[in-house]
Protein backbone atom coordinates (compact mmCIF):
# COMPACT_ATOMS: atom_id res chain seq x y z
CA UNK A 1 0.00 0.00 0.00
CA UNK A 2 1.59 3.59 -0.88
CA UNK A 3 1.71 5.98 1.50
CA UNK A 4 -1.06 8.27 0.31
CA UNK A 5 -3.41 4.55 0.43
CA UNK A 6 -2.10 4.76 4.11
CA UNK A 7 -2.89 7.87 5.02
CA UNK A 8 -6.04 7.90 2.94
CA UNK A 9 -7.55 4.92 5.07
CA UNK A 10 -6.33 6.68 8.36
CA UNK A 11 -8.19 9.28 7.33
CA UNK A 12 -10.94 7.90 6.64
CA UNK A 13 -11.02 5.48 9.52
CA UNK A 14 -10.47 8.66 11.95
CA UNK A 15 -13.87 10.43 10.52
CA UNK A 16 -15.19 7.07 11.16
CA UNK A 17 -14.45 6.75 14.89
CA UNK A 18 -15.76 10.78 14.91
CA UNK A 19 -19.05 9.80 13.48
CA UNK A 20 -19.34 7.09 15.97
CA UNK A 21 -17.82 8.67 18.80
CA UNK A 22 -20.46 11.79 18.12
CA UNK A 23 -23.46 9.11 17.85
CA UNK A 24 -22.94 7.51 20.91
CA UNK A 25 -22.41 10.86 22.54
CA UNK A 26 -25.57 11.65 21.02
CA UNK A 27 -27.14 8.53 21.76
CA UNK A 28 -26.10 9.39 26.01
CA UNK A 29 -28.09 12.40 25.93
CA UNK A 30 -31.18 11.43 24.51
CA UNK A 31 -31.28 8.35 27.33
CA UNK A 32 -31.35 10.92 29.84
CA UNK A 33 -35.35 11.88 30.39
CA UNK A 34 -36.28 15.45 31.59
CA UNK A 35 -36.91 15.90 35.16
CA UNK A 36 -40.38 14.64 36.18
CA UNK A 37 -42.45 15.90 39.02
CA UNK A 38 -42.77 13.54 41.95
CA UNK A 39 -46.03 12.44 42.99
CA UNK A 40 -47.42 13.50 46.59
CA UNK A 41 -50.44 11.74 48.29
CA UNK A 42 -51.89 10.98 51.34
CA UNK A 43 -51.79 7.12 52.32
CA UNK A 44 -52.89 7.22 55.49
CA UNK A 45 -54.64 8.82 58.58
CA UNK A 46 -54.97 7.10 61.52
CA UNK A 47 -56.17 7.97 65.33
CA UNK A 48 -53.02 6.96 67.23
CA UNK A 49 -54.19 8.29 70.66
CA UNK A 50 -57.31 9.77 72.27
CA UNK A 51 -56.53 12.34 75.30
CA UNK A 52 -58.65 14.54 77.15
CA UNK A 53 -58.09 17.62 75.24
CA UNK A 54 -56.19 16.32 72.36
CA UNK A 55 -55.94 13.58 69.98
CA UNK A 56 -52.76 12.43 68.19
CA UNK A 57 -53.46 11.38 64.48
CA UNK A 58 -50.33 9.21 62.34
CA UNK A 59 -50.56 10.78 59.01
CA UNK A 60 -48.88 8.94 55.85
CA UNK A 61 -47.67 10.90 52.86
CA UNK A 62 -46.68 8.88 50.15
CA UNK A 63 -44.18 10.20 47.18
CA UNK A 64 -43.49 8.30 44.27
CA UNK A 65 -40.48 8.86 42.09
CA UNK A 66 -41.07 8.38 38.33
CA UNK A 67 -37.19 9.31 37.32
CA UNK A 68 -34.56 6.72 36.72
CA UNK A 69 -32.35 8.09 39.50
CA UNK A 70 -32.67 9.03 43.47
CA UNK A 71 -34.52 12.09 44.31
CA UNK A 72 -33.02 13.72 47.22
CA UNK A 73 -35.95 15.25 49.11
CA UNK A 74 -34.87 17.92 51.92
CA UNK A 75 -38.84 18.17 53.27
CA UNK A 76 -42.22 18.13 52.22
CA UNK A 77 -44.45 21.11 53.13
CA UNK A 78 -48.52 20.23 53.82
CA UNK A 79 -52.07 20.85 54.34
CA UNK A 80 -54.88 18.05 55.10
CA UNK A 81 -58.26 18.66 54.71
CA UNK A 82 -60.89 16.08 55.89
CA UNK A 83 -64.26 15.91 55.05
CA UNK A 84 -64.19 19.73 53.56
CA UNK A 85 -62.55 20.75 56.87
CA UNK A 86 -59.01 21.99 58.09
CA UNK A 87 -57.35 18.49 59.48
CA UNK A 88 -53.57 19.27 59.33
CA UNK A 89 -50.73 21.23 58.42
CA UNK A 90 -46.70 21.04 58.55
CA UNK A 91 -43.49 19.99 57.47
CA UNK A 92 -41.98 16.62 57.47
CA UNK A 93 -39.38 16.82 60.22
CA UNK A 94 -36.28 15.32 58.32
CA UNK A 95 -34.88 14.87 54.46
CA UNK A 96 -35.13 11.32 52.89
CA UNK A 97 -34.58 10.10 49.47
CA UNK A 98 -36.75 8.40 47.14
CA UNK A 99 -35.23 5.39 44.63
CA UNK A 100 -34.94 5.46 41.35
CA UNK A 101 -38.52 4.63 39.83
CA UNK A 102 -40.01 4.02 43.25
CA UNK A 103 -41.79 5.16 46.16
CA UNK A 104 -41.48 5.68 50.05
CA UNK A 105 -44.03 6.53 53.10
CA UNK A 106 -43.37 9.45 55.32
CA UNK A 107 -45.05 9.17 58.79
CA UNK A 108 -45.62 12.61 60.58
CA UNK A 109 -47.68 12.84 64.07
CA UNK A 110 -50.32 15.81 64.33
CA UNK A 111 -52.21 16.95 67.38
CA UNK A 112 -55.87 18.27 67.07
CA UNK A 113 -57.20 19.99 69.94
CA UNK A 114 -60.65 17.79 71.13
CA UNK A 115 -63.11 20.28 70.80
CA UNK A 116 -62.37 21.54 67.06
CA UNK A 117 -61.85 18.11 66.11
CA UNK A 118 -63.67 15.43 68.13
CA UNK A 119 -66.85 16.43 67.15
CA UNK A 120 -66.41 15.88 63.37
CA UNK A 121 -63.47 13.06 62.91
CA UNK A 122 -64.89 11.65 66.62
CA UNK A 123 -68.28 11.12 65.04
CA UNK A 124 -67.09 9.32 61.85
CA UNK A 125 -64.48 7.05 63.86
CA UNK A 126 -67.20 6.13 66.47
CA UNK A 127 -69.29 4.23 63.74
CA UNK A 128 -65.64 2.36 62.50
CA UNK A 129 -63.23 2.30 59.90
CA UNK A 130 -64.23 4.20 57.23
CA UNK A 131 -63.84 6.45 54.07
CA UNK A 132 -63.77 10.17 53.98
CA UNK A 133 -62.53 12.80 50.87
CA UNK A 134 -59.66 14.43 51.82
CA UNK A 135 -57.84 17.32 49.65
CA UNK A 136 -53.96 17.74 49.91
CA UNK A 137 -51.97 20.55 48.88
CA UNK A 138 -47.85 21.82 49.78
CA UNK A 139 -44.97 21.43 48.34
CA UNK A 140 -41.93 18.88 47.86
CA UNK A 141 -38.84 20.31 48.38
CA UNK A 142 -36.22 18.80 45.90
CA UNK A 143 -32.76 18.78 46.97
CA UNK A 144 -30.97 19.06 43.56
CA UNK A 145 -30.03 22.43 41.72
CA UNK A 146 -31.66 24.12 39.60
CA UNK A 147 -35.10 22.71 40.94
CA UNK A 148 -36.21 23.28 44.69
CA UNK A 149 -39.86 23.42 45.82
CA UNK A 150 -42.33 22.00 43.61
CA UNK A 151 -46.18 22.66 44.64
CA UNK A 152 -48.24 19.57 44.85
CA UNK A 153 -52.52 19.40 45.07
CA UNK A 154 -54.09 15.83 44.97
CA UNK A 155 -58.10 14.96 46.34
CA UNK A 156 -59.19 11.78 46.70
CA UNK A 157 -60.73 9.23 49.30
CA UNK A 158 -58.99 7.79 52.40
CA UNK A 159 -59.94 4.84 54.81
CA UNK A 160 -59.87 7.05 58.14
CA UNK A 161 -58.97 4.11 60.98
CA UNK A 162 -57.95 4.23 64.61
CA UNK A 163 -55.05 1.92 65.93
CA UNK A 164 -56.87 -1.36 67.62
CA UNK A 165 -55.31 -0.20 71.37
CA UNK A 166 -56.82 3.27 70.88
CA UNK A 167 -60.96 3.61 72.59
CA UNK A 168 -63.42 6.34 72.30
Amino acid sequence: MSRSQKRFTFMILGIFASIMLLASLSGCSTLQSPFQQPVVKLANVQLVELGLLQQTYGVTLQVDNPNGYTLPIKGVTYAVKLAGQDFASGLTPNGFSIPANGSDQVQVEVRTNLLESLGHLGRMLADGPQNVDYELNGDIQIDLPLIGAIPFSRSGTIPLTRRADTEL
